[in-house]
């Protein structure tokens, strides 16, 4: 049987959706960072050790998200280690880089020791919870 091919133009198949630079799993000595977008609230998953030397993939991450222009910006640090202060420093100045452009940061910390040492910090009020909020919470 032979078709015609003018009569059936060529089947093209459905365009992939373009991967976000900011979703990719990024590692950088000891930390795992994943971003997920739950309608318009992103979230910003954390595993592994937070210090100094990790603090800066972590600011680059969230003002990658912030330039994307999201509702709330919720950074989930149930996973994570925080192993020195310095790295903890680097979450005031992102609340304060997040409510420069208008966008709530909340931060999920339920490990009490955590919550007790950004509490510390006193530099920015930071909104900290112990449950990320409905809706973003791991599949």
């Amino acid at each position: 049987m032979v078709t015609d091919v003018s009569q059936h133009p060529p089947r093209r198949a459905p365009t992939p959706p373009r991967p976000d630079p900011a979703a990719a799993p990024l590692l950088a000595g000891g930390l795992s960072v994943t971003v997920e977008t739950h309608r318009r609230t992103t979230v910003i998953r954390l595993r592994g050790s937070l210090r100094c030397a990790t603090a800066a993939t972590l600011r680059q991450t969230v003002e990658t998200v912030l330039a994307t222009g999201p509702a709330t910006v919720v950074l989930d640090l149930a996973e994570v280690v925080a192993d020195d202060e310095l790295g903890l420093w680097v979450l005031p100045a992102m609340a304060g880089d997040a409510q420069r452009v208008g966008v709530p940061l909340v931060v999920v910390a339920p490990a009490r020791d955590l919550r007790s040492r950004l509490r510390r910090l006193g530099a920015r009020p930071i909104d900290i919870t112990d449950t990320a909020p409905t809706g973003t919470s791991r599949p």
